[in-house]
């Protein structure tokens, strides 16, 4: 059976919101396990790649303020753990090269979207927060 277009991309919509709210839950059960003062690097790492997970779904189909969301989420929460000095300093110096990494891909899609005093204006906050630890 042929389905119309109309059919067809909301069959699309609809499988791509089931896929984020999915991918949702992942990302507050990670983030939960952050929380955690035993929360070890693996997990650290675990809540990374789920973010860059939802991300790269939001940025594939086409949907960049939910990008913006989720690589802001992201690296706003590295910078926390990076801060973290109850964590141990390999902890914090791992938290320090995602929060690098999710930077440099939140500023590019700013740039790409012109807002480049926002973009500056988290390279600056970084710059304070990050710079004490190396």
């Amino acid at each position: 059976m042929n389905l119309s277009m109309s059919a067809w991309l909301q069959h699309k919509i609809d499988e791509y919101k089931f896929s984020i709210r999915d991918m949702t839950v992942d990302f507050y059960m990670a983030q939960a396990r952050l929380n955690r003062p035993e929360c070890s690097i693996e997990q650290l790492r675990k809540f990374n790649d789920t973010c860059l997970d939802m991300a790269e779904l939001c940025q594939l189909n086409g949907d960049d303020q939910s990008y913006l969301h989720a690589m802001g989420k992201l690296h706003q929460r590295l910078v926390v753990e990076l801060s973290d000095t109850s964590r141990e300093r390999l902890y914090r110096m791992q938290a320090w090269q995602l929060a690098r990494h999710s930077l440099s891909r939140l500023c590019h899609q700013l740039a790409m979207n012109g807002e480049w005093d926002k973009a500056s204006v988290l390279q600056s906050e970084f710059v304070k927060h990050a710079s004490w630890i190396m």
